[in-house]
This record gives C-alpha cells, structure tokens and sequence, in this order.
C-alpha cells in the first residue's frame, strides 16, 4: 500500500475550518485554464508589509493595508475582490474568510506587479493554524502569483481546500518547504503527513470546476502525503503544466473511497478530471512504491502528455480500497522514462478490487526499472477490460511486460505495440505471466499463446537521441513506430500528442508519444 494522507489531519482540520455549505453546480467538462479574471471586481485592495497599516482603507497603493489577513478579512461575501500584494516576505497563516460573486468577479489573492511575494511559515501569526492557507467550502476565489514556502510541523500544509464548493483556481505559485519533519532521512510512520497543496471534497456536495495550473511544487517532506492531491467528493479538475519534483511520495494524487474525507460513499472519489502536460520528477518515497503520478480509485480521468522520470514508479493506477473500483482512467501520450520501478504500474493490489475499462496508450516507456532485478516496464495487477496499445515499450532489461503473481488482468487488449530491449534480440524479450506461472521468452511465443500483440513489432525504436544525458524521446525520421499505430485508432477528445500537436498526422497514428510530421 502507498502512504496516503490520515484521517487524523482531516480531524486537525475540520477543528480549524468551519464547514458551510454550498449548493452543488454540475459541470461536463474540466474547467478550463486561465489566468484569474479581475476587470470586472468591484473593489481592489492593496498590501504593503514595509509601508502599510491595517487601519489603512487599503483601497489604494498610497493607503496600503500591512497584512494580507487584514486584506481578506475587508472582502465581502458574494463580492469580488482582488487583492494585490507588494513584493516581500509575509509573516502569515490565512484564513480565506468569503466567496467571491461568480467566475467574472471572483475573490483573488495576487502579487502586485509581478513582484515576489513569500507567504514564510517561519515565526508566522496565527500559529494554532496548520495551514499556510486555509480555505473551507469557498466558491470563486483565485490564489496567483504567490509563493509558500517554510511549514514545519505535523499535518503541515501550504494550500488547504476542504468542503464543498466551485469554480477554485491556484496557478502560478510556488510551493516549498512544507513537511512534517526538517529531516531529509527521516522514515515517517502512517501519522506523519503534510500536504502542500490539497483539495479534499468532504461533503455530500462536491469540490468542483477546480484548476491547478503552472505552479511549481518541490523540496517537500510529505510523509504519507503527497504533494498535490484531488481527495473525496472532488470533480471536473484541470491539473494542467506544474513542475512537481523531490517529494518524498506521491507527486501528484487523485484519490477515492477513503473514510476519512467525510463524504458519503457514493461520491466519495476524484472523478471527471484532466492531469495534463505536467512535470513530475524525483518523488521517491521511503516506505513504499510510489507513482509520480498516482490514481487511487478514481474515475473517468485521463492522464495524458505529462514527462514522468526519475520518480520511484513513473504512473500508478490502481485501487487500494477493498471491494472499489477504478474506472476510465486512460494513460496516454505520456513520456515515462528512467524510474527505479516500472514506469507504470497498473491495476489493484486489494483482492476485491479492480482498475476497469482503462487504458494505455501513445506512450513511450524507455529504460525504466532502473534499480535492477526482476521487474519490467508495464506492471499488471488486478485488472478487467484494460487496453494496452500504440506503446513505445524499450526496457532497461528483457522483461517489458509483467502480468504480477497474485493478480488477474481478464479481457486484456494488447496491440500496435512496439517493444525492444536490452539484448537487442526479439527472441529474448520477456513477457513475464507470473499469475499462470508462465514466462514467455520471445514476443513470438506471447503472441502464439495468448493471442495478444499479434501486429505488435520488435526493434530499435529510434528516437532523436536515447542517451540519458542528452535524452530526446521525439521519433527520428525514418523510426518504424511512425505511421505504425493502430490504423483504427480514433483520437480521444481533446487529444494531442506529448507537444500539444495533432495526434493523427499523415493519415495514421505514429507509436508513442510523440506524433511526427514524417
């Protein structure tokens, strides 16, 4: 099992956070990203911590507010404000006290032209608070431009979301130095957490119409936790072009069926969500495999043109939950290189419990399994109606495919794929059935006996330049995995390749990630 965030931080949370609640909206699509809207606020208030003074109007530069609480605590319930905030270190712990009016006129907190604003947990104010930020069940409101960094304690976190809600944005921020410990060799038992950034929807109304765009997330100690997590009654979220790296765990995390989140069973889940074009590199944990990028249990997400290395496993889907599923998670048009597992690990460890009707395809997985032995770079547990296609799988080893003892993958759809390994030789390439004891040495025995892969390829896949150093996984002209893709592949909604480009281009999907104009 991975380390997940404790039912004893939701507790220490709800006892700060004063749940209200909010009238559902629903929403069929992810919202979409966006710098905050702001011309249309009806008031905008001004912070100076070298200049200002609370008893200021703060409506103006010349009458600046000194604290950024001072700031929100003048914004008006169901008004839109934006704050703006003069470049310097900020002694705080927020308390985000209104809703703005509507996704025009939302309640911003922001930097004043483009200065550096540090929000520093160091000897910070209203120090019983957890929280760098602490939002309970408030609509339209925007975090841009501000950097959080310096929260040392137990359940640590930088940006805290709980309850019910919509139409939440934080982007462009930087989040760092959020831990439970200042030990960077420190192991954490199961009650250590922090969370830099985490919205937990814990109500029977969901958290939805949430984006997490261009901030960077790194330097963090997170225990059990992770660094930016999707918990509970969660839906329609964009986590789209963030850099998140060196935490110790999960990088980035969409969760379900967990008890402690407080929402009913039935809705208690990430769903309806994009992770998109994002960064994830170095989240190692020190207690058990992790994924760079993790669905635990969630539903109808895709997981599409994200660059996952150096993480313990590149993508993890799976469902730690008993008797649950994870269902419609599609992994596709991602590069997924040089992690010490498998780049991704696929389906659930719980003996009841199945990762359903998912899919990866368009990646390129390249010399992953990096810490040796025996392992390959697609892991399978408990899987039903998984389809595994279009796939560049070159393996730092023979074993490319691993169907784990213990597990069953039922209605398995493999194809279009081409693979290559260490030995250079189609006739040592492993396919690796340990749940039927049976080990296939060759891509042609695999084929013959299972009746998968039968248009599948064996061959250097030929990419721009495959040392390490200078990696570039884009295809070379001339690379075989071009124009060799299922010639009935149909491109999902909103689609692109690993450069927002055109999946199909000359009339038939390349293998991989990357889509060539060849």
């Amino acid at each position: 099992m991975k380390p997940k965030v404790m039912k004893a931080f939701i507790a220490g949370c709800l006892c700060l956070l004063v749940i209200a609640s909010c009238k559902k909206e629903e929403a069929a699509q992810s919202p979409s990203k966006g710098k905050a809207k702001t011309e249309l606020a009806i008031v905008s208030y001004y912070v100076n911590g070298a200049s200002g003074n609370d008893a200021n109007a703060g409506t103006s530069t010349s009458t600046a507010l000194k604290t950024i609480q001072a700031a929100l605590n003048k914004t008006t319930e169901g008004v839109g404000a934006t704050i703006y905030v003069v470049a310097g270190t900020y002694k705080e712990r927020l308390w985000w006290p209104h809703s703005g009016a509507s996704a025009d006129e939302p309640i911003t907190l922001t930097n004043y032209n483009d200065g550096v604003v540090i929000l520093d947990g160091v000897n910070a104010t209203n120090d019983a608070q957890a929280q760098m930020i602490a939002v309970s069940s408030r609509s339209h409101i925007r975090i841009d431009g501000i950097r959080i960094a310096n929260n040392i304690r137990d359940f640590a976190a930088g940006i805290y979301i709980i309850g019910s809600g919509t139409d939440v944005e934080v982007s462009n921020c930087k989040i760092y130095n959020i831990g439970w410990t200042t030990d960077s060799t420190a192991v954490p038992s199961s009650s250590k957490n922090a969370n830099p950034l985490v919205v937990v929807g814990s109500g029977a109304d969901s958290y939805n119409e949430i984006f997490v765009g261009d901030n960077e997330i790194y330097s963090c100690n997170t225990g059990y936790s992770e660094g930016l997590t999707m918990a509970g009654n969660v839906e329609n979220f964009l986590i789209e072009g963030n850099i998140v790296h060196h935490i110790r765990n999960i990088g980035i995390d969409m969760t379900g069926h967990y008890s402690w989140t407080g929402a009913p069973d039935n809705v208690n889940f990430a769903r309806n969500g994009n992770v998109k074009y994002n960064i994830v590199h170095h989240c190692v944990s020190p207690v058990a495999t992790n994924g760079g990028i993790y669905v635990d249990g969630g539903k109808w997400i895709n997981v599409e043109g994200n660059t996952c290395y150096e993480n313990l496993a590149g993508i993890t889907v799976g469902c730690e939950n008993n008797n649950y599923t994870a269902d419609g998670i599609n992994i596709r048009d991602n590069f997924i290189y040089n992690n010490k597992d498998a780049g991704i690990i696929f389906g659930s460890n719980a003996p009841n419990s199945k990762v359903i009707n998912s899919s990866i395809t368009n990646n390129t997985f390249f010399k992953n399994y990096t810490k040796g032995g025996w392992g390959g770079e697609i892991s399978l547990q408990n899987t039903d109606e998984a389809t595994i296609r279009n796939n560049i799988v070159q393996s730092n080893s023979n074993i490319v495919v691993i169907a784990l003892s213990g597990y069953t993958s039922t209605n398995l759809h493999m194809d279009y794929n081409r693979y290559y390994s260490v030995s250079g030789s189609a006739a040592t390439v492993t396919f690796d059935w340990a749940m039927t004891a049976t080990t296939y040495g060759s891509l042609a025995a695999f084929v013959s006996a299972t009746g998968q892969d039968v248009h599948s390829t064996y061959g250097i896949p030929s990419f721009v330049n495959s040392t390490l150093a200078t990696l570039n996984l884009h295809l070379a002209s001339g690379s075989a995995a071009v124009n060799a893709g299922d010639p009935a592949f149909v491109t999902g909604y909103q689609e692109f390749d690993i450069d927002k480009q055109t999946r199909v281009r000359n009339g038939r999907v390349d293998i991989g990630a990357d889509e060539t104009s060849f």
